[in-house]
């Protein structure tokens, strides 16, 4: 008999790489957290030679990183609740209308059951909820803050979904509304139809349009470093964004009664300036809740395969 612990691994799906890691499983099923930190490498999506080469790929890759347990795979798209096809990814089309998780169940001869495939924006919230900035917190969200806004829901220290897997999307929430005289802002008609999402007025692309529109440095990095610097049109930029994003929180707030808010994402880390508009926008619009607790995401890229590391982990109980 083999009494050699199982080795969880969890990969995270990108549309130019595939970043991977383990969790070596301890005594009664709990993780090794110090292998689980240990060891992250990185392989090309490369989608050039088709969906059955890429996941050929991520079967070796899982090998390689001494897989002989649960599958966890976080993958950027839409997926069918329940079944776990995949039913749209802007930057992985040829994965469309398949069943990652069976697919690769058959490629590492694993029982279905035992890979499990979501959205990377849930997994990432997972990794941080377990092992990075949420550690020990029971109930938050996470948005990252890039290209559009990301973001997963834990309630009670589960990962939540909803019955159709689109629970928590903060970032398709609407904070600005459509003009009554009808002459909308077309900046604010966002890629899902509706007018005025948050992501439309606070993701990093946001920033970046609203930058150049105010005339300012479109390198938000730049424009961040002079905002650090000294007062200006730079720091009341990012106040407004940020104002614009505590809206969007207050609104979530309101419906969850959520506490505590991780900040992740490339724009995420000028959470810091980000604050005095948040806070400013919970404090106006404020009837009796408990300010929420704004946290930056510590896991970085590891966020991702981490979380879905911990979601096979779920699948051994």
């Amino acid at each position: 008999m083999n009494d050699s612990p199982r080795t969880v691994v969890g990969l995270d799906l990108g549309g130019t790489q595939v970043k991977g890691g383990f969790v070596l499983e301890g005594e009664q099923g709990t993780p090794d957290v110090e292998q689980t930190l240990a060891r992250t490498v990185a392989m090309d999506t490369d989608l050039d030679a088709g969906a059955d080469d890429l996941l050929d790929r991520l079967a070796g890759f899982a090998r390689e990183l001494g897989s002989n347990g649960p599958l966890g795979l976080g993958v950027p798209g839409v997926f069918e609740e329940p079944g776990g096809r995949l039913l749209r990814s802007a930057n992985l089309k040829t994965l469309e209308g398949l069943d990652l998780g069976a697919e690769l169940a058959d490629r590492l001869d694993l029982p279905r059951e035992h890979v499990c495939v979501d959205n990377d924006a849930n997994v990432a919230t997972y990794g941080e909820q377990w092992l990075g900035a949420g550690s020990g917190i029971q109930d938050l969200i996470m948005l990252t803050l890039g290209t559009g806004i990301g973001s997963g829901l834990v309630i009670d220290g589960q990962l939540y979904k909803g019955p159709t897997g689109k629970a928590a999307e903060v970032g398709h929430m609407v904070v600005r509304s459509l003009p009554a005289n009808g002459s909308e802002d077309p900046d604010l008609r966002c890629g899902c139809g509706a007018y005025g999402c948050l992501e439309r007025l606070a993701s990093a692309s946001a920033a970046i349009r609203r930058a150049g529109a105010a005339g300012l440095d479109t390198d938000l990095s730049q424009l961040c470093e002079v905002a650090r610097a000294q007062p200006g049109p730079e720091r009341e930029l990012l106040f407004e964004i940020g104002f614009d994003l505590g809206a969007g929180l207050l609104a979530t707030t309101a419906v969850l009664d959520v506490t505590c808010y991780v900040i992740g994402g490339g724009f995420g880390r000028s959470l810091d300036l980000l604050e005095p508009g948040i806070h400013a926008a919970l404090a106006e619009r404020d009837y009796g809740h408990v300010p929420p607790r704004l946290l930056p995401a510590t896991l970085g890229a590891s966020a991702g395969w981490i979380g879905a590391a911990r979601m096979a982990l779920d699948s051994l109980d």
